[in-house]
């Protein structure tokens, strides 16, 4: 007979049994006091084996025989009634546990009814929805406006005056409303934190939030914490929420101030006379900072660079003209032209990431990667509240999908072809899709340097502000 042997060691604890050779099996050895032969592994296969094969061809003839019966318009067979009445086998629900256990109940989730919600806030939401406030500072401070309206409005307005919609978890909308509850300090400020997720499902139900909104409201949300926290009256709770409300709005109008009187510094002006600079789309730190240099008599020209379907570069080169300062305008299908012309570029940012690549408007990698190739500086201009401790593995993770019906428009207002492709494919699976990004990512091997508020920073230098801030 001929035998495998498998490799053993004399570290092993047993030695390695033989396996049995491929073939006829061998003769199984007679069982002692007349009982039973014990079968090998190689026949319990075969035997298992024919059985499936057997239940394989039963099932096929059952099937081909239903088939037949359909067809030809006969009842079906017994075998085939008993097969298709006989129910599945369903599996014992769990015991549900007795009063008093840990059971978490799901709650679905409905949306948000409009009723619930402050005027304020649904006239912010059509804003959004049609770009009408646009831009980083321009969404955070509206929003903090928003809801400081709806803080004053809940404060001055006692609850037995109004509709009390607290739920018995603040993050629960669906909750009906309940009866007026007294004006204690506990259930406003929950009643202020549930009509600010509310507000805030609505926001982004209209258009998703931008980093800076992020940070507006994770501070909100946590100066509520702290309110409920402390032992104050309902009236102390309100005015210290609408005074950090008021606080954080100064912050974020001063950052730019800043930004632009860092960027004039003697010791290491960023702007000096003759230069010619180029700028990306519109950011209102940039803005400050060409305000400022031309109010301290800096001569420099600017470049401005636009592209569809936003066209922000067009209202941002109308206000350089009206400042006095020279401008000249352009697509970004034209960029190489003005890159050889001007000596650094300028770019705004919608966030700054933890390991220092810089989010912004779609357009702006492409100009920062353009301008290293030809050794031009980049100079990115953000405030700190927009940092952020995410990373990003590309411009697809995490990045915002507006409307592209702008897309197949021209300025003349002629359509593009596509249009009638896109309009013939509605009804079967397009071979053509739209899409339209607002952001791209930048790697910080393309930034040179991140003006903000407190200096001038390396952009690995992000971490290191994230957790000042923190602190």
């Amino acid at each position: 007979a001929t035998v495998s042997v498998l490799n053993w060691s004399p570290t092993m604890s047993d030695p390695p049994k033989c396996e049995e050779p491929k073939g006829e099996p061998a003769a199984a050895a007679p069982a002692a006091d007349g009982a039973a032969p014990e079968k090998s592994k190689a026949q319990m296969r075969r035997e298992r084996a024919a059985k499936q094969e057997a239940e394989r061809a039963a099932k096929k003839v059952l099937k081909e025989q239903a088939e037949r019966d359909k067809a030809s318009g006969k009842a079906p067979t017994a075998a085939a009634e008993k097969k298709k009445e006989a129910p599945k086998a369903k599996k014992p629900k769990p015991e549900q546990p007795a009063e008093g256990g840990k059971e978490k109940k799901k709650k679905k989730k409905d949306k948000v009814s409009l009723d619930d919600l402050h005027p304020a806030v649904l006239r912010l939401g059509e804003q959004y929805r049609d770009f009408t406030v646009v831009g980083g500072n321009a969404r955070c401070v509206a929003l903090l406006m928003c809801m400081r309206e709806v803080a004053t409005t809940m404060r001055d307005t006692p609850a037995s005056g109004r509709r009390s919609n607290i739920a018995s978890d603040p993050l629960d909308s669906t909750a009906a409303p309940a009866a007026p509850a007294p004006d204690s300090t506990t259930a406003s400020i929950k009643e202020l934190t549930s009509q600010l997720n509310k507000s805030v499902s609505y926001l982004t139900s209209c258009r998703p939030h931008s980093y800076s909104m992020g940070s507006g409201i994770k501070f909100m949300k946590s100066k509520l914490q702290q309110c409920l926290e402390r032992q104050m009256s309902r009236e102390e709770a309100f005015n210290e929420f609408i005074g950090a409300v008021d606080d954080f709005i100064d912050e974020v109008v001063m950052a730019d101030k800043l930004i632009a009187e860092e960027c004039l510094k003697p010791s290491h002006p960023h702007i000096r006379d003759g230069d010619v600079i180029l700028t990306y789309g519109r950011s209102n730190a940039i803005e400050w900072t060409f305000r400022l240099a031309k109010d301290r008599g800096v001569k420099f020209e600017v470049i401005t660079v636009d592209s569809r379907p936003m066209n922000e570069g067009q209202q941002f080169a109308t206000t350089l003209a009206g400042l006095g300062i020279p401008t000249r305008y352009c697509l970004i299908s034209s960029l190489s032209s003005p890159l050889l012309a001007c000596n650094k570029v300028f770019v705004g940012a919608a966030t700054m990431l933890t390991n220092g690549s810089l989010v912004s408007r779609s357009g702006t990698a492409m100009i920062c990667m353009m301008a290293k190739t030809v050794s031009k500086p980049v100079i990115a201009f953000c405030e700190t509240y927009k940092f952020t401790d995410q990373v990003w593995l590309g411009s697809l993770t995490h990045n915002e999908r507006a409307d592209a019906t702008p897309l197949l428009k021209f300025a003349n207002g002629k359509e593009s072809p596509l249009a009638g492709v896109l309009a013939d494919a509605e009804e079967e699976e397009a071979s053509v899709r739209l899409v339209n990004f607002m952001y791209d990512l930048t790697p910080a091997e393309s930034i040179d340097i991140v003006v903000t508020e407190i200096g001038s920073v390396h952009p690995n230098a992000v971490p290191v502000i994230l957790r000042e801030r923190a602190s």
